[in-house]
């Protein structure tokens, strides 16, 4: 008993004796540092991935940028016969209100990256364009897919060439106001018909690609009738000369009738309200109407007799029909009409230089020309 309370072990337990030595200075400094190291890479890496993040998305929006460029490479490259030589219609992207690429990929995300594939390309793409309006199922010519947007030159050669006879066309009309020394009604009627005649064909070339055989058909038609037309310039509404110029205006109206129906066939498909579809079929439908009307009103001008005092009523009746809100259903390609309004202004000036140097080349002496002559050249 005196042994147990004096603190002595007892017999069979064990004693383990707890020795606390402080830590090494150095050690501890050590960890401080491992932890310094630790967070630093931390710091680093979460800024490393911050940058990585700006530099996706700036790729993403260069991307989207180059987009509509790259594609536009793509169809300069592409023959003119890909997709079929009677291809439907497809719409520009200007035209379409998708003129910037982010524009084009909302839309894009919008319709659930639907690819319609009007040029019925061969490409690795699926059959489609990646540069397409909204999705609308299969398309009327045999399985072919619906239209698609794709970017186009604004001034083809056919424009030109049609460019050119309008203003041939004016310099007719110019030269019956020259030789009689006047301004009649019929000469003015004569030029709106003409001045509407291009405007018709470059209100579909600014909105749709021209570059399938029928649109070249239809426009190198239209310039031939356009052509043939100014050669009745000098006639009053009760001739012969007249009645060859309603048929003109009439032949014209009749193309833009059936490729416009064609338009409108192609997207019958429609779509939402407010899509792309949905507005170049309204804008189909109404200027198949139009021009409809326009052939009942000249056929019907046409069988008039000439003597008939209703002839300048067709006349004033045609004009109207073919007033056109600028953006009525549907946009066009504002970059593109300014274009071919420009070469068109600048035909008609080098047509008027021409008539000018004509004109005074009498009086000019081309051995030796004093600077009174040259002032006035």
């Amino acid at each position: 008993m005196a042994s147990s309370s004096s603190g002595a072990p007892l017999e069979g337990t064990t004693t383990v004796q707890v020795t606390t030595q402080s830590l090494n200075p150095d050690s501890t400094d050590e960890l401080t540092q491992i932890k310094a190291s630790l967070q630093r890479e931390k710091a680093a890496k979460r800024k490393m991935y911050s940058y990585l993040v700006k530099i996706a998305d700036e790729l993403k929006t260069l991307r989207n940028e180059s987009e509509q460029l790259i594609h536009a490479a793509e169809y300069a490259r592409k023959a003119w016969y890909e997709g079929g030589m009677w291809r439907g219609p497809n719409v520009l992207p200007a035209a379409a209100g998708l003129g910037s690429p982010s524009k084009l990929q909302q839309q894009q995300q919008m319709q659930g990256g639907g690819v319609s594939g009007g040029n019925a390309d061969s490409s690795s793409q699926g059959g489609g364009n990646a540069n397409n309006n909204e999705g609308v199922g299969a398309g009327p010519a045999g399985g072919m897919a619906g239209p698609t947007m794709v970017p186009r030159a604004p001034v083809s050669l056919s424009d030109l060439f049609l460019d050119i006879v309008t203003v041939t066309a004016f310099t007719r009309v110019g030269s019956a106001i020259q030789d009689q020394s006047t301004i009649t009604i019929p000469m003015l009627a004569y030029f709106a018909i003409f001045w509407q005649i291009w405007s018709k064909e470059a209100s579909y070339s600014t909105r749709f690609d021209t570059t399938d055989i029928s649109s070249h058909l239809e426009t190198l038609l239209a310039c031939f009738a356009l052509l043939g037309g100014s050669l009745s310039a000098y006639s009053d509404f009760y001739s012969a000369g007249c009645t060859r110029i309603m048929a003109v205006a009439m032949f014209v109206a009749f193309l833009h009738v059936a490729l416009h129906a064609r338009v409108w066939y192609w997207f019958q498909a429609g779509g939402e309200d407010g899509s792309v579809n949905s507005q170049v079929k309204q804008y189909a439908a109404f200027i198949t109407a139009m021009n409809g009307l326009e052939v009942v009103n000249w056929g019907v001008g046409m069988s008039l007799a000439q003597d008939s005092s209703w002839r300048p009523y067709i006349f004033l009746c045609g004009i109207l029909l073919n007033l056109r809100l600028p953006r009525g259903f549907m946009p066009n390609d504002f970059h593109a009409a300014c274009s071919k309004r420009g070469v068109l202004f600048i035909l008609l000036l080098g047509f008027n230089l021409q008539s000018i140097v004509g004109v005074a080349s009498p009086y000019f002496n081309y051995w030796d020309p004093s600077w009174d002559q040259y002032a006035f050249l």
